[in-house]
């Protein structure tokens, strides 16, 4: 008698085991499916945030913007900074920040972003005026693009510095620079580039 009670307490388990197990795959299941295929429905309802980062061309002579939809929860200017660090997702594209360089905070104060660095966007920096374009304006426009940031200032390490790579001032505040980046073209290769919605991006 005792062993067909517990083998009945334990087939209620399974079953609720399974049931849970379900619920979870349909939710994920229905999460991973808005993200792919309906990130503006997300954006719609407040779940999700489009967010757009500027990485160099293959050249390194033009930003081009790449589109991605994230959390709304995962989305402070730091946040955006972290993902521009990360690099593109999308082919054609190339990183504008350095290796190893991080963004340490960010702080917003009457539209100026201040973004501090660690000391590897100087160090690890290829250098040439046009790279050091592409780093300074990939971080500037990237954070313009957050409400209410409308000027961005550069710091390492918690100090003001007057160039990263000898070329470009940023003694002062710096304003977005859309004359950089690259217009779409006809095959529709530079402008617009989407990734889905990633819960940890």
């Amino acid at each position: 008698m005792g062993r067909s009670r517990r083998g009945g307490v334990a087939v209620r388990l399974g079953r609720w085991a399974a049931a849970a197990l379900a619920g979870v795959i349909v939710v994920g299941g229905a999460w991973w499916a808005a993200a792919r295929w309906w990130p503006q429905a997300l954006v719609s309802t407040g779940l999700a945030h489009r967010v757009v980062l500027y990485f160099a061309d293959e050249q390194a002579l033009r930003l081009v913007p790449e589109v991605r939809y994230v959390p709304a929860w995962q989305d402070r200017p730091v946040d955006r900074l972290r993902l521009l660090a990360g690099g593109p997702r999308s082919g054609g594209l190339a990183p504008v920040i350095p290796p190893g360089a991080r963004p340490l905070l960010v702080r917003v104060d009457n539209g100026l972003a201040v973004a501090d660095f660690s000391r590897e966007i100087v160090e690890r920096h290829w250098g040439g005026s046009s790279g050091e374009l592409m780093t300074v304006y990939g971080i500037v426009n990237t954070l313009a693009d957050f409400p209410g940031v409308r000027q961005v200032r550069i710091l390492v390490e918690g100090k003001p510095v007057e160039t990263l790579a000898g070329h470009v001032d940023l003694s002062q505040p710096l304003t977005p620079d859309l004359s950089l980046v690259r217009p779409p073209d006809t095959r529709g290769a530079a402008l617009g580039r989407v990734t889905r919605v990633l819960p940890d991006s």
